[in-house]
């Protein structure tokens, strides 16, 4: 490397043949490094998006079967209500039977 001072005050410098090679290399290194770590941040950033399209279709799928049972648990009033009307008419049917039974005897 070879520095000189102009006549104006300013100073000039030239690079021999192995100091370019040399930040040729270092630049190239650079550009590298700087070209592998966007290339790494890209791919985490893929990877980041496939793992939460996969939560966003779990949890679509979770909310589904979540109307679902809701849907399930909102008449369970009703099927409440229908077993006490079959146990009635069940103890209805016991009580005719066992009268019918006690008239076939009497014959």
């Amino acid at each position: 490397m070879d520095i000189k001072r102009s006549d104006d005050g300013s100073l000039h410098f030239k690079l021999g043949p192995v100091e370019r090679i040399g930040l040729g290399a270092s630049f190239a290194l650079l550009t590298f490094l700087i070209g592998y770590v966007f290339h790494s941040f890209d791919s985490r950033l893929e990877a980041q998006d496939k793992t939460m399209q996969t939560v966003v279709t779990a949890q679509a799928v979770t909310n589904a079967q979540l109307q679902t049972l809701s849907q399930q648990l909102s008449d369970v009033p009703g099927l409440t209500r229908k077993m006490a009307e079959l146990d009635v008419r069940t103890e209805r049917n016991t009580q005719d039977i066992h009268e019918l039974q006690s008239v076939r005897h009497l014959k």
